[in-house]
């Protein structure tokens, strides 16, 4: 089952490039006349932050208003959804969200969420990356049998990520499944705290994008065990990945996309995914984004984008049932 729907997912995410962009699109007649607010869910220094921060600035240029960043961490990126939701649909507040946020959460708690899916205006899929499995430099193993002998051994280990729902919490929750082990997740309010408690040695293991993890493996501070795609990386080649270790068919990638509240006028739509697409072909935007290992997406419309949240919702209910995932992990 799980390679049925890992491979449904990873399809899904990387044929997206192929899509042509609706003509009704095109038109690009809105303009802001004040400064757009662009939420951020996690805290500075993660992989949504980072890409909103490339985003903003040639955003800024292509609507002549400038584009502020405004982080609101916490709760895996739910409370600036619920922010996100609440605000005027009238062009001048965007947020880039995840699956955690946008997907995962109606699914782990469908009926105690703040917002539901029907509460925003889906505008394009950004970005995607894969992950990768860290662990602190004095944790005793080298890949992934060791690491699972190591957790077996050692029941006081913990594993941390930017909260409970994200996709990187269940894709690490999916992981240590077909491990055949159990280990207590922390739950933090960013990939940034998470990867200090992971250096401090507060917590084993992390499962992150890989614009995170590659610097600090390259540097020595933290090893790389295992890249989380069928395919190893250009950022960490020596790194094998799970595939390759055992739990074939793996690719869980991370992605992220831009969102804005519900009733988003349709001029004001078309304007925002015009920009987007302009900025995020950019050469300048596309070589530092593949710099950080992540690589744009393009040719995304709303209406494919919608189709593809609703795939990503079922496939990641198919996860939370096959592992048995809860809130309380």
């Amino acid at each position: 089952m799980f390679s049925r729907t890992l491979h449904r997912a990873a399809g899904a995410l990387f044929a997206v490039t192929a899509l042509s962009a609706t003509p009704a699109l095109a038109a690009d007649a809105w303009k802001p006349t004040k400064p757009v607010r662009l939420l951020v869910g996690f805290a500075p220094g993660g992989s949504a932050d980072t890409l909103a921060r490339l985003l903003a600035e040639p955003l800024s240029q292509r609507l002549g208003q400038p584009v502020v960043v405004e982080n609101l961490a916490g709760a895996g990126g739910n409370i600036m959804a619920y922010r996100l939701s609440q605000s005027p649909a009238d062009g001048y507040t965007i947020g880039i969200a995840a699956a955690g946020s946008m997907a995962i959460t109606h699914v782990l708690n469908p009926k105690g969420t703040t917002y539901k899916p029907a509460d925003f205006t889906p505008i394009t899929l950004a970005a995607v990356q894969p992950n990768v499995v860290i662990v602190n430099k004095d944790v005793p193993a080298n890949n992934l049998a060791e690491l699972k002998e190591y957790f077996q051994n050692t029941p006081s280990a913990t594993y941390g990520t930017a909260g409970v729902g994200i996709s990187n919490h269940l894709i690490a929750e999916t992981m240590l499944y077909k491990l055949g082990v159990k280990v207590p997740h922390a739950a933090y309010r960013g990939a940034a705290p998470v990867i200090t408690d992971l250096l401090g040695g507060h917590i084993a293991m992390t499962m992150d994008n890989i614009s995170t993890a590659a610097p600090l493996a390259s540097q020595g501070k933290v090893k790389a065990i295992a890249v989380a795609s069928l395919k190893r990386s250009a950022q960490l080649p020596n790194v094998p990945t799970l595939d390759e270790q055992g739990l074939k068919g793996f690719d869980m990638p991370t992605w992220q996309g831009v969102f804005a509240p519900a009733g988003l006028p349709a001029d004001v739509l078309a304007a925002y995914y015009a920009a987007l697409q302009d900025v995020l072909k950019q050469p300048a935007l596309i070589e530092k984004m593949a710099g950080l290992g992540s690589e744009p997406v393009t040719g995304m419309t709303p209406e494919k984008f919608g189709q593809f949240l609703e795939n990503d919702r079922n496939q990641w209910a198919d996860i939370v049932k096959a592992a048995n995932i809860s809130l309380e992990q």
